[in-house]
Parts: C-alpha cells; sequence; structure tokens
C-alpha cells in the first residue's frame, strides 16, 4: 500500500498532500507526526504508555512482538525532539484484535458486513505537551494511515468512558459496544466504531485552519 503524506507549513491555511510516500508526516511549528521507525522509537513509545497507564492507575504490559501482528503500526508525536504522544494502529488480518477480548459478537457483526477494520489502541500522551492541536495531527495521521497504509474502511477503538466525548465530539465516533471490564488495564471500557469512509469532522477543520 502507498501512504499519502502530509506537511504543515507556517502561514499556510491549508495542508499540502502528496501521495506516492512511504510514511505519513505531520509537521507544525516543532511538532512533527510520523509513524515510528527505529527499536529505539518503539521502546520510548511503550515506555511512555505504561507511565501514562500507571499515572491513572491502570495496568499495562509492554507491547510484545507478534507473528500475527506483524503487520501493527505505532505513530508518535514529537514536540521539539521530545516524544509527547503515541497511538497504535492494527489491521484486522485474521489475527484477533485487543478488543475482541471484551466485544467479540460487535466485532463478528462488522466483519460480516465485509468492512475492512483497523483497531485504534495503546494511546498515551505526555500532559507536559497534551494539546488539541497534538492530538488533532495524531489522529489526522492516524486517520490517513489506516486509509491509505491499511485500507482500512472503519475503526473500532476501546476506550475509557470518559474519554468515550472526545472521541464522539472530535472524530466522529459511535458507541456499538456495553460498559465492561477491561482486563489488560483492570478499567471501565466501552467499543466505539467510525466510518473512515465519511470525511473528517468539521472540527478538524476548524483547528487546522487556527
Amino acid at each position: 500500500m502507498q501512504s499519502a503524506s502530509l506537511h504543515y507549513t507556517a502561514g499556510k491555511q491549508a495542508p499540502v498532500i502528496a501521495t506516492l510516500s512511504s510514511t505519513t508526516r505531520l509537521r507544525s511549528a516543532g511538532l512533527v507526526v510520523r509513524r515510528v521507525s527505529s527499536t529505539e522509537e518503539r521502546l520510548a513509545s511503550d515506555l511512555l504508555v505504561r507511565r501514562m497507564y500507571a499515572w491513572r492507575g491502570y495496568r499495562a504490559e509492554p507491547l510484545a512482538p507478534s507473528p500475527g501482528h506483524a503487520e501493527r503500526i505505532t505513530i508518535a508525536a514529537w514536540q521539539d525532539d521530545e516524544l509527547a504522544a503515541t497511538l497504535t494502529l492494527s489491521p484486522d488480518n485474521g489475527t484477533e484484535l485487543l478488543c475482541e477480548t471484551l466485544y467479540r459478537d460487535e466485532i463478528a457483526a462488522l466483519r460480516a458486513k465485509q468492512l475492512r477494520i483497523c483497531e485504534y489502541s495503546r494511546l498515551a500522551t505526555d500532559p507536559e505537551f497534551s494539546s488539541p492541536a497534538l492530538l488533532q495531527k495524531l489522529f489526522h495521521t492516524a486517520y490517513l494511515l489506516s486509509r491509505s497504509h491499511f485500507d482500512a474502511s472503519d475503526a473500532v477503538v476501546e476506550v475509557n468512558p470518559r474519554h468515550s466525548r472526545y472521541y464522539q465530539r472530535e472524530w466522529g465516533f459511535s458507541r456499538i459496544g456495553p460498559l465492561r471490564i477491561c482486563p489488560r488495564v483492570e478499567a471501565p471500557a466501552i467499543l466505539l466504531h467510525r466510518n473512515l469512509q465519511h470525511t473528517i469532522p468539521e472540527s478538524f477543520a476548524a483547528a487546522k485552519a487556527a
């Protein structure tokens, strides 16, 4: 698959999008969002996830390499060369998605519609760098890679209910799974879904022009 590349340039109101690039990269005033590309970056991203989960009282295990998840990718945001946020994308390639532990029937229902699913997981943001602009660029990169790299038609994400309004308001996700306790992090969870073939919400367009 070919990925789209999107760069933000100071003083421009809209990004310039170019296809035929191996990575998707967003830049803006010292902020760079792209796919992690080395073992060191993967380890740093994993450490950020475990540190932020522990800070919130969640349990988090290291993201172990798995042959069944060889296509899984992690994206990250760096602010002035400091790791600020990370998010992992996993295509539905026949290996069990993380959310299937709790929501097997809901995922089976999506598969029955012949949807090409991408799962978002392991979101973590360093509070020192957290901002609406950073999250907008991180999730927009996830959207681009889901569509261009995985050819995904739909995305799912298992989130703590207190975070669900952000996903619904900013990114157009809707709830498709009931409240349950996730054994991986020992915290409440619900399952959200988004049709990636729909356009990006107006809230992103407004933030992009700001």
